[in-house]
């Protein structure tokens, strides 16, 4: 398998990742448009035009053939180290490294056990300086509503394994120097310091 390496393609940029807790909205996506953006998974619906659409998993592009005519980078993470994965033309795939911590490869990822948690990584890998994250809830389903059938619908159980994934991918990345901002309303994302979008959507 051919891997992608992430370009230092935002050295000193804020850049937004937009996930898909129920806080996400049309509203919050366009609000930082004029940023580098991620959009993670079903999100791409809210902002087709962003840089980097990101599904880890290639069921879901599978399942969302119409995601890989996004005119941004389109990603996902191999599964097991070499195993071959079929999804949609043009989609491209990052090494996986296993669970725990960051890697300092641009081409590899953690896994975190979430998808917020590797679009985190992968704007590390680009040099952002500060990063936004948007619509990390960690709790209350997705703004999209359930997933089609056949792929993981996340519930309490999981959610606990993303922030116990995310407070060992902090603790890694607070030796880096890059800001990460939690402007998810009411996330349960404990481990990074938060932000209101309005307050620095403006200075970014």
């Amino acid at each position: 398998m051919t891997y992608w390496t992430v370009p230092p393609m935002w050295d000193g940029r804020t850049v937004a990742i937009l996930a898909s807790g129920p806080s996400m909205s049309q509203a919050v996506a366009d609000a930082v448009r004029a940023l580098p953006r991620i959009a993670i998974n079903t999100t791409y619906r809210l902002a087709p035009d962003a840089d980097i659409v990101y599904g880890c998993d290639p069921a879901w592009w599978n399942a969302h053939p119409e995601a890989a005519a996004c005119s941004g980078v389109k990603l996902a993470l191999e599964h097991a180290p070499g195993k071959t994965m079929t999804t949609p033309e043009g989609v491209r795939f990052l090494r996986n490294t296993g669970r725990r911590g960051f890697d300092p490869s641009p081409a590899c990822i953690r896994t975190g056990d979430n998808s917020g948690a590797q679009a985190l990584q992968v704007a590390v890998h680009a040099h952002a300086a500060r990063v936004l994250l948007l619509g990390f809830d960690m709790q209350g389903g997705h703004w999209h509503g359930a997933h089609p059938a056949g792929l993981v619908q996340s519930g309490p159980a999981h959610y606990r394994k993303f922030v116990a994934g995310f407070r060992v991918l902090a603790a890694e990345l607070a030796r880096l120097p890059v800001e990460i901002l939690n402007c998810t309303p009411g996330s349960a994302l404990d481990c990074f310091p938060r932000a209101r979008l309005t307050d620095v959507v403006g200075a970014a």
